[in-house]
């Protein structure tokens, strides 16, 4: 069996330190280097990643997260008990010489459309793979009910019923759609007929369907600053003119919209805590932007990411509980309550729209799985949805509470932590001129996630913040989490 690579091999890696690219980032392309080149031949083990993280001077969580990677992709394998091994089968060119060879031959420019040109510079991302904590947005899927949820797969699966296995209905699962009908009333304050609800593989695709549906290329869409990546980015692919709004104390700043910007098509809001910032939308503001849309034939997006998990009180209503006139569009998600592989959200439409949304949705892809959208849906009829909420805002909570006073003690020099009473995220402003982009790259290199709250920002705000999400991380490890930051904000 061919040994561990060292030595001198290690010259190979092109690790560079104070430059704008992660060092995780680095060692990925370097290993992904020696394999396609052969250097890293078929069947060779990898040093463990205790060592290699030693050799290199590296955080041992960055090499596992990189390990993880290429075996996700089928760079290598691993083997219990035995190591990490480059996986055999691999169709590239084995010799060094060769591979250098081919890659010094003028490659014929390649055109891509404007729309791919826009998707290329966005900012959105999804860490693949395992996570570590801060990552904002990321539930606790250690403690979801696995067992109960397999048993409502199963079902789903063996009913004598075999349309799930099927493509299912235009509209996403009418026992689904009746479902979420029921929650919304009871949760949100909302009522809306089944036939409004379009099921979607996350609120993602509900953000690229209205943006389909409604928007022409030159339209305008004010769009919260600092606020959703992904949905912000998606209306800029389409062509339209994105306007950044500010947050005030009450939420999306209507006055300034109207002062500074063109009349909008569209507005996108998250009206019950704001992403990132965490400002909940006070009841004149939401009347007032309701009153704009019906003067001005526009429609509004009330992204309601993680409106279960509010920490004083119930719920506040939603903003499209107060909408007479059917200018919202109500987007949910179960990705953050239960769990991203689920593949599941939905958005509440006007009906008149139903059919336009149905069929954009049959041909953009449908995305969501039958048997997936029946087993929750008896999840939710027979209480378990509202057990796991319940029981997570608990922990979540807790965890929320925690983080608030540990970064409180440690981390008092460099970043001033906001309390929130809803979500799973929490902001904290930086100090002493530290950047956010520079602060998240140093976390990530001592395996701490975290989003800059530069990345949500159409134009940059004056003060600089990192987002940490709270609610994937025990509460055991956030007293060492939040010392390990402290010195690395320290070291900057």
């Amino acid at each position: 069996m061919p040994k561990s690579p060292g030595g001198a091999l290690l010259q190979a890696f092109s690790i560079e330190r104070g430059t704008s690219v992660p060092i995780y980032r680095q060692l990925d392309a370097s290993l992904r280097r020696l394999i396609l080149e052969g250097t890293l031949a078929a069947g060779q083990k990898l040093p463990s990643t205790r060592e290699l993280a030693q050799d290199l001077g590296l955080s041992r969580i960055t090499v596992k997260s990189v390990y993880e990677q290429l075996i996700a992709e089928g760079y290598v394998q691993a083997k219990t008990g035995a190591g990490t091994f480059v996986a055999d089968g691999l169709e590239i060119e084995t010799k060094p010489e060769i591979w250098r060879a081919r890659q010094k031959l003028t490659m014929p420019d390649i055109e891509i459309s404007e729309r791919a040109q826009t998707i290329m510079s966005s900012k959105a991302s999804v860490r693949y793979g395992e996570t570590e904590p801060f990552r904002p947005g990321v539930p606790a899927l250690e403690l979801f009910p696995t067992r109960i949820w397999n048993k409502y797969l199963l079902d789903a699966m063996t009913s004598r019923n075999r349309q799930n296995l099927s493509y299912g209905e235009v509209n996403g699962s009418s026992a689904l759609r009746a479902s979420i009908v029921r929650h919304l009333a009871d949760a949100r304050g909302m009522q809306v007929d089944a036939d409004q609800i379009i099921i979607t593989s996350g609120a993602q695709q509900a953000f690229v369907l209205i943006a389909f549906v409604l928007l022409s290329r030159g339209d305008t869409v004010w769009y919260e600053n600092p606020g959703h990546i992904a949905g912000r980015d998606v209306m800029q692919i389409m062509g339209s003119n994105v306007a950044p709004v500010p947050i005030d104390g009450e939420g999306f700043d209507l006055q300034f919209a109207q002062r500074t910007h063109a009349k909008p098509s569209l507005i996108f809001t998250t009206p019950s805590h704001q992403q990132p910032l965490g400002v909940t939308m006070s009841l004149g503001r939401r009347l007032a932007l309701l009153n704009y849309a019906k003067e001005n034939d526009c429609w509004i997006i009330e992204d309601d990411y993680d409106s279960e998990f509010r920490y004083r009180g119930r719920p506040l209503p939603a903003l499209s509980a107060l909408d007479s006139e059917r200018r919202v569009f109500y987007v949910g998600t179960f990705s953050k309550s239960m769990f991203a592989a689920m593949r599941l959200g939905y958005v509440v439409v006007p009906p008149a729209l139903a059919d336009s949304f149905a069929k954009a949705r049959n041909l953009l892809g449908q995305s969501s799985s039958a048997v997936v959208e029946q087993a929750l849906s008896r999840f939710m009829d027979e209480g378990r949805f509202v057990e796991h909420i319940r029981k997570m805002r608990r922990i979540y909570r807790e965890r929320r509470d925690v983080l608030f006073e540990c970064l409180t003690r440690d981390c008092s020099a460099f970043l001033e932590p906001q309390e929130t009473d809803a979500g799973m995220h929490m902001l904290a402003w930086l100090k002493n001129g530290l950047g956010d982009q520079d602060v998240h790259r140093a976390l990530l290199d001592a395996g701490i996630e975290s989003l800059p709250l530069s990345v949500y920002c159409i134009e940059p705000l004056e003060r600089k913040g990192i987002v940490l999400g709270f609610s994937g991380a025990d509460t055991r490890r956030i007293p060492r989490l939040t010392k390990r930051i402290a010195d690395v904000l320290a070291s900057l």
